[in-house]
């Protein structure tokens, strides 16, 4: 990798670091190092991995240490806020990990870039490569060639209070499948200081996760097929940008401070019973199914709108590649196909709450015992994932007109048109 791509990967991803603030730093390999001696001549191999996932990638580590002699494979815990940054800084340096999981929609960024080990043979052998999303499979690849695959997806889907609902007149069993139904929810829900619906309108992450999935379920698309082109100026995504201004100012199903919540406090006005109704994703039904929570829930697939022919979601969540200063892409792939294995996906990652990435592997013990995780494999299935080697430069047009939108400064039309002006000039650039 040449010191000028380096040098703009370190611009494009400087942001990142400025926006999580002192106090929040990563581990070091050393405290994260696991079961090696001073004298283990294993080769060491590092993997890189998120907050919400460190836990089950390291236990992985720990299980397939046992299970052979020739590697030891370390895992360093990062920030999910700073991994980017930190792997630019680490490429840069020449010290990079062999393997990382990253948040599938910066792949193709650094893919492009040289950051990645080209593994198409490998995926290709795979004989459960039709199981994972097939957006974030298409996230891990550039010109046709695969460099991550999934690891460990998360998916958006409409939360509800079955508490609510029952105080409202509605079945709890039955959560709204279309937009007008969500509409009638919202206005029967709102009374007494409580509210249908929240989403965080300062956030313009959550504006990728949980708003574009109401674009795509009316028909609508945020871009182009190969990213390089924003389609949101449509008549379709338009009724989607003009749902969620309604929901505040015409009917008023929302929070007084939606506009201005951040991602936290959305959650917060669902898990405090503010708001009874909310689009999250799995990590949210981790807090459930782990007892951090004792409300009466329900999860359905996001309602669809009335030029829809399917519903939608937003698949995130990691995929894990080898990067391209890895010391031995042989022991390095042997490690991803055993984190791909029911070993690590069901009796790690679906144990714990977080979904696998493989569809095959969502009839579990584990599963079973929360019918919900239905819904989620139902979102798997019709998830997409924005493709662009610029994803997050897209956040500052998005939120900015949204806001100004939510907050009745331009019309729904006016708010499409310059998204999709701002966004085509950053694609062009």
């Amino acid at each position: 990798m040449d010191r000028k791509i380096l040098a703009n990967m370190l611009v494009a991803t400087m942001g990142i670091a400025c926006l999580t603030g002192c106090g929040q730093k990563s581990q070091t390999q050393a405290e994260t190092l696991q079961n090696v001696s001073q004298n283990d001549e294993r080769e060491v191999l590092t993997v890189w991995t998120r907050d919400a996932t460190a836990p089950a990638t390291i236990a992985a580590a720990e299980k397939y240490n046992q299970s052979q002699d020739k590697v030891t494979v370390n895992v360093v815990q990062q920030v999910s806020k700073e991994m980017a940054n930190q792997f630019t800084l680490a490429l840069s340096a020449k010290e990079a990990p062999d393997i990382i999981a990253l948040d599938c929609t910066k792949i193709p960024y650094f893919a492009a870039n040289g950051a990645y080990m080209d593994i198409s043979d490998r995926f290709e052998s795979l004989d459960y490569k039709n199981q994972f999303s097939a957006g974030m499979v298409k996230s891990g690849q550039v010109d046709g060639k695969t460099y991550a695959i999934p690891f460990s997806p998360d998916v958006s889907v409409l939360l509800y209070n079955k508490e609510h609902y029952r105080e409202a007149g509605i079945d709890p069993e039955t959560p709204p499948s279309t937009w007008d139904e969500l509409i009638d929810y919202s206005k029967k829900l709102t009374k007494d200081g409580r509210y249908g619906y929240v989403y965080a309108g300062s956030h313009a992450s959550a504006y990728m996760f949980t708003f574009m999935p109401y674009v795509w379920n009316n028909g609508g698309e945020i871009l182009s097929e190969d990213g390089k082109k924003c389609l949101i100026n449509s008549e379709n995504a338009i009724e989607a940008i003009q749902l969620m201004s309604d929901m505040i100012n015409e009917y008023k199903v929302t929070p007084p401070s939606t506009i201005s919540y951040s991602w936290g406090e959305a959650q917060d006005a669902f898990l405090t019973g503010q708001a009874s109704q909310i689009v999250l994703g799995s990590a949210a039904i981790y807090g459930f199914v782990n007892g951090t929570s004792d409300m009466d829930w329900g999860a359905a697939l996001i309602p669809k709108g009335p030029n829809g022919t399917d519903y939608a979601s937003f698949s995130g969540g990691d995929s894990i590649g080898i990067t391209s200063q890895c010391k031995d892409p042989e022991a390095a792939w042997d490690f991803i196909e055993y984190a791909l294995s029911e070993d690590v996906q069901v009796e790690e990652l679906a144990k714990g709450g977080c979904l696998p990435a493989r569809k095959d592997f969502f009839d579990n013990k584990y599963f079973a015992e929360t019918p919900q995780y239905r819904v989620l494999k139902e979102a798997l299935e019709v998830s997409h994932t924005p493709y662009s080697l610029k994803y997050d430069e897209m956040y500052t047009p998005i939120l900015e007109d949204m806001q100004s939108c939510m907050n009745q400064q331009m019309t729904a039309e006016d708010a499409a048109a310059d998204i999709a002006e701002r966004i085509d000039a950053i694609m062009a650039d």
